[in-house]
């Protein structure tokens, strides 16, 4: 029983990818080559290195102060704040370690976690050929696959696909299927500069989705490190840079609004109505803006027509199989949306900087006026229904 006295399931764990990926999964013949598609390492005086497509690539941050891997339990957002970032912290070993995320897990109070990455959010969909993306993918879901190995009855892994060729895509969704994995990771991002995940391309990629029952994890990344036509991200960025402001500001709000993109996508192309059964998840998302864009869609529904597009927005989302992850600062506006709350799931970010307990969670839903039952729906009866754990 969690601390705050329910089930706690962590919709949104990461894992910080060790060097181990490259080293030891990738397959023997395509090491050398696969690191010049995308590698990425992190030397004992914590200063990283980063390649992407054959060139060093921008790192997401010019300090050592390495934010994916930094938060640990006990530690406070001013803690984190104060730390002097000219200086090497070492990086939280939960982060790339499963018996030390199973204790930190242990320490927060969370019962299971759902995993996805991190260098393979912001990097790995911008690979720019589809052979090395293939190898590459099966290398980081092989080792992640092992990793959860720690225990399978609290760590669930999310599968990376190499959305750059259909076909590989679907092979790998497949493998990922029969291992038992319990969704697929697709950033809600252009993989080429004119094949966004709801491009027709994609169609029986969605298809086999809804067919094996894996839950399609929309998870964007900031993409302050990618090309512009990636996300919103690179776009924030030079925005920002603009405003000489100093330092990153795309993690603010690009993951939100490319979730939000994805959504407004998903119900124009008709795929929510096209595959009932189909599992969604917005994943590190913004639950209020999603709300909004959702609200956005049925207003241009009610005003215009669209050819093939005849249900309100909301009820095609309310009947959907879809969820999104929420954090303790957007618990106002769940506890108060009759939609939202039975849609969302809680999620730590942990090992991220941002990362919040469940604790905070539960309390700010209380303050908000969420009963007791409908805490405990949110911090675990929907995710454990979503991804078909047994309650």
């Amino acid at each position: 029983m969690a601390k705050v006295g329910y089930r706690i399931v962590d919709a949104d764990s990461h894992v910080f990818e060790p060097a181990e990926v490259w080293d030891r999964y990738v397959e023997s013949e395509y090491r050398a080559l696969a690191r010049t598609a995308f590698y990425f390492r992190t030397d004992e005086e914590g200063l990283s290195t980063a390649i992407l497509n054959g060139r060093a690539a921008r790192l997401p941050g010019s300090s050592r102060l390495n934010r994916w891997a930094i938060w640990r339990p006990g530690m406070t957002a001013d803690e984190i704040g104060a730390l002097d970032p000219s200086i090497y912290h070492p990086i939280n070993p939960a982060a790339s370690d499963a018996a030390a995320k199973l204790r930190d897990m242990d320490a927060m109070g969370i019962e299971k976690a759902i995993i996805f990455p991190t260098l393979f959010a912001e990097y790995f969909p911008v690979v720019d050929n589809p052979e090395l993306a293939r190898v590459l993918s099966r290398a980081y879901n092989d080792w992640l696959y092992d990793w959860c190995g720690e225990d399978r009855n609290r760590l669930y892994p999310i599968a990376v696909l190499p959305m750059q060729d259909v076909s590989y895509a679907l092979a790998e969704l497949r493998r990922a299927a029969s291992r038992g994995f319990k969704g697929c990771f697709i950033r809600p991002a252009f993989i080429h500069e004119s094949d966004f995940p709801t491009h027709l391309k994609y169609r029986p990629l969605w298809e086999e989705l809804e067919r094996n029952g894996l839950v399609a994890c929309l998870h964007p990344s900031a993409g302050h490190t990618n090309p512009e036509w990636t996300s919103l991200g690179a776009f924030v960025e030079r925005v920002a840079a603009n405003l000489e402001i100093g330092h990153n500001v795309a993690e603010a709000v690009a993951c939100d609004g490319d979730n939000a993109i994805a959504l407004t996508a998903l119900l124009f192309c008709g795929h929510l109505e096209d595959y009932p059964r189909l599992k969604v998840a917005f994943i590190h998302g913004g639950a209020p803006l999603l709300y909004l864009a959702l609200e956005k869609c049925e207003t241009y529904l009610t005003h215009y027509s669209f050819d093939g597009i005849t249900l309100k927005s909301e009820e095609v989302f309310s009947s959907s199989a879809a969820a999104v992850t929420f954090y303790s600062w957007e618990a106002s506006t769940v506890a108060r949306n009759s939609v939202l709350r039975a849609k969302c799931c809680w999620g730590s970010r942990h090992p991220h900087h941002d990362a919040a307990t469940p604790e905070e969670g539960a309390d700010a839903l209380r303050a908000a006026g969420a009963d007791e039952s409908t805490i405990a729906q949110l911090m675990g009866i929907n995710a454990m229904r979503l991804y078909g754990i047994e309650q």
